[in-house]
């Protein structure tokens, strides 16, 4: 008879061990195969679980992850539970646990071997975690090479196409200038009126070209910033009345001088405004703040209009980039923007999610070394 018992005793721990490994298995087949979303794969895990523990029919599994839960099963009131830690980067990020739950009579206690089995599925989840992560920075980081490969080529055909266009619209508005002076009568000089309204802008579109292409030659001096913003607003207040905008600009405490190219940067204070504008509806408001952060400046324009989302998020400083409709906007803008502040040694990005606005930060060097 004690034979027979050990024979069982050795078939059961066998049968447990086995469970172990089928379902440590099908872990790793769900992170090498499943194409699922990083949710849906937790789930799936979380699914698989209960079923190498000994007493399935009581047990429930959860995932806490980054505030998030994850379970198999239905909750209850009572219930007996184990947990590990879930450790992403040598940083906890939640916890991985197995409960017994019941009605009335607890279900038998866990083992030691299932203590060591939950250690070991957390490690696992957090290396399908972490692996998911890496991807994700690697794809975040190849985006960023591709976004840089293609800007550095825009830039260079960019550079040509103005450099192309400049003689030929000169030439458009001396001669159109020559002939208006010569105009014979009120509707010939209206229409050459228009010719040259038309070779204006085109001209200005090549300016943007230009300072997208970093061809437009520096002019760095040492000047308040402060009165560059206010003299922007000034110089839009007209444009916020009939927009019925009220612009809320809080200046920095102290005075704030930097070695900037002072039209430039009235150009970046007037783009941000403009796209700022766009975005907003009567009635709201556009906070500007200018401030001191160490050996930068930092301005801020935050608008309370319809945001941006997520996948335009990521293209908005791309040349030609527009959201506007056809004909309301060269795409150049923040593309000029981000040449801009690149040349000055700084950097620009934004915070915004669809229906919630949009803040644009540019930082600065105070004094550059270019």
């Amino acid at each position: 008879m004690p034979s027979q018992r050990v024979d069982k005793d050795l078939v059961h721990a066998l049968q447990e061990r086995i469970k172990e490994l089928s379902c440590l298995y099908e872990i790793s087949n769900i992170a090498a195969t499943s194409l699922s979303p990083l949710e849906e794969k937790l789930q799936e895990v979380v699914n698989a679980l209960p079923k190498a523990w000994q007493h399935p029919e009581y047990a429930v599994a959860e995932l806490v992850f980054d505030g998030r839960s994850y379970r198999s099963g239905t909750m209850a009131k009572q219930r007996a539970t184990q947990r590990h830690p879930v450790t992403i980067r040598q940083r906890e990020r939640g916890h991985l646990a197995m409960h017994y739950v019941y009605d009335q009579t607890p279900p038998p206690p866990f083992l030691h071997e299932e203590e060591l089995l939950l250690r070991t599925l957390a490690q696992e989840i957090s290396g399908i975690i972490e692996r998911d992560e890496q991807r994700e920075r690697e794809a975040l980081l190849r985006r960023k090479f591709e976004q840089a490969d293609r800007l550095t080529i825009l830039g260079e055909i960019t550079a040509g196409i103005a450099h192309e266009l400049n003689t030929p619209l000169g030439n458009i508005l001396g001669f159109a200038q020559l002939i208006q002076d010569r105009a014979a009568d009120a509707q010939m000089e209206h229409d050459i009126e228009k010719i040259i309204n038309s070779a204006m802008h085109s001209r200005e579109i090549v300016k943007k070209l230009m300072f997208f292409a970093c061809e437009m030659p520096q002019q760095m001096e040492q000047v308040s910033v402060t009165e560059l913003v206010e003299e922007a607003l000034q110089l839009l207040r007209v444009t916020f009345k009939n927009a019925a905008v009220r612009p809320v600009f809080h200046p920095p405490a102290a005075p704030l001088d930097a070695q900037i190219d002072p039209i430039q940067f009235t150009q970046v204070v007037f783009n941000l405004l403009i796209n700022a504008l766009h975005a907003s509806k009567a009635g709201q408001k556009i906070v500007i703040e200018l401030e001191k952060e160490g050996e930068e400046l930092l301005l801020r324009i935050q608008d309370f209009g319809h945001g941006i989302q997520r996948e335009v998020r990521e293209r908005i400083f791309e040349p030609f980039f527009s959201t506007k409709a056809p004909g309301e906007g060269s795409g150049l803008g923040l593309s000029v923007v981000h040449g801009i502040v690149k040349n000055h040694g700084g950097r620009i990005y934004v915070e915004s999610e669809a229906g919630e606005g949009a803040t644009f930060y540019v930082h600065l060097p105070l004094n550059p070394k270019l």
